[in-house]
């Protein structure tokens, strides 16, 4: 009898140990799980400030021809344009310069270590005899 009580200790230690394994895995999962979910969410706004970053400058320049020009003549390479957006959400910058005969609309926008690209890709049209959009790229 006093066999049955010493193994029924031991049992019910060991389970009271494997109940607390248990209980700390399933914390480290919930944290694990809102921080992924965290994770999405700043990754999501940092695309669309990057978005809206390359359209804002897309839209003030893409009908600058002289500019573009200019930015392909020169071969500038990739240079600062436009304000840099900080603000709690991330910080983002667009760059404009020219790579194979193409102009180059490209905003980063980043917060800690999560980052988001925007391009945007312009070449001249001869027929229209202006710059036209030829692809978008996230």
């Amino acid at each position: 009898m006093d066999n049955d009580r010493g193994s029924i200790s031991l049992m019910a230690v060991i389970m009271v140990f494997a109940a607390s394994l248990l209980v700390t895995a399933m914390g480290q999962l919930n944290k694990m799980e809102h921080r992924a979910v965290e994770d999405s969410i700043v990754s999501n706004e940092l695309r669309i400030m990057a978005e809206s970053a390359a359209e804002r400058e897309y839209e003030k320049i893409h009908l600058d021809n002289e500019l573009l020009r200019d930015i392909l003549t020169e071969g500038r390479k990739m240079k600062p344009l436009g304000e840099t957006v900080e603000n709690e959400k991330g910080r983002c910058q667009v760059f404009v310069g020219e790579g194979n005969s193409q102009v180059i609309i490209w905003a980063v926008a980043e917060k800690d270590s999560s980052k988001a690209q925007v391009c945007y890709i312009l070449v001249f049209d001869e027929d229209t005899d202006r710059f036209v959009l030829k692809g978008c790229f996230y």
